[in-house]
């Protein structure tokens, strides 16, 4: 019976991968969300290999790869001649936080009101601490941005999450306040752990790409100016836009 419910779940609820460099991460996320939201369970067999390759539209290698990157993570094991089976690892590190967000998804929202907390008063000390060379940092990491198109930057999987992921960063290195610093970073780090689809459900908003740059844009030309005040409710607005945008895609999911 469970081997038949997983083979239920894979068919009804998997969409085709847009090709993509990195298909093989694309392919292990959407099985690791049926797994959070509890459509494949510990125990379920996965379809046959030919089965997945036609439903996600992908070749055997990219699906091959997939499963390796499940299976060294302790997500599936191979039982011989039997197929493939779900499995949750006992030993994955979690942190207080991110056991209350595996319970209740929802509170995504309350994480997300303390990182408007925390991003807001880190452009505010950024306002007063940044150099001129950080803020050509910064915006040379939205020129790599538009490099990439602004339309297109929440679909490259890699290289737009390290942007993302380094911009802050590097306002965070501006404060000048090592210890703000590595609070916040704590927070994104749970972000990211918890939630490696949210960027998925973001890009499934029309024009959420385009509008997330243009946020961080003004960010920038905040800092840029010494002016907290426009720094701050850039922050807000570009905190409280995905807010709105995550709840919009997981409502319509």
């Amino acid at each position: 019976m469970k081997g038949s419910r997983g083979k239920r779940a894979v068919k009804r609820f998997i969409s085709p991968i847009k090709k993509a460099p990195a298909i093989p991460t694309l392919v292990a996320e959407q099985i690791l969300e049926l797994i959070r939201k509890g459509r494949l369970k510990p125990g379920d067999r996965l379809p046959s290999e030919h089965e997945m390759t036609m439903r996600f539209r992908i070749s055997r290698i990219s699906l091959r790869e997939a499963m390796k990157l499940l299976e060294a993570r302790g997500y599936i094991e191979s039982r011989r001649r039997r197929g493939k089976f779900i499995r949750i690892p006992q030993d994955a590190p979690k942190s207080t936080i991110e056991d209350l967000l595996a319970a209740d998804q929802q509170k995504i929202w309350e994480l997300l009101c303390v990182r408007r907390i925390l991003d807001s008063e880190a452009v505010r000390l950024a306002c007063a601490h940044a150099t001129a060379r950080d803020v050509q940092r910064l915006r040379k990491i939205l020129d790599r941005a538009l490099a990439i198109g602004p339309e297109r930057v929440l679909d490259d999987i890699e290289e737009g999450g390290r942007l993302y992921t380094e911009f802050f960063d590097t306002i965070l290195a501006s404060t000048r306040n090592a210890t703000f610093a590595h609070i916040r970073r704590s927070i994104n780090t749970i972000l990211v752990g918890a939630f490696p689809y949210s960027r998925k459900k973001l890009s499934t908003i029309q024009g959420s790409s385009r509008v997330i740059v243009s946020q961080l844009h003004e960010i920038v030309e905040g800092i840029a100016s010494k002016d907290a005040s426009r720094a701050c409710r850039a922050v807000e607005e570009h905190i409280d836009y995905l807010k709105r945008s995550l709840k919009k895609a997981m409502q319509a999911s």
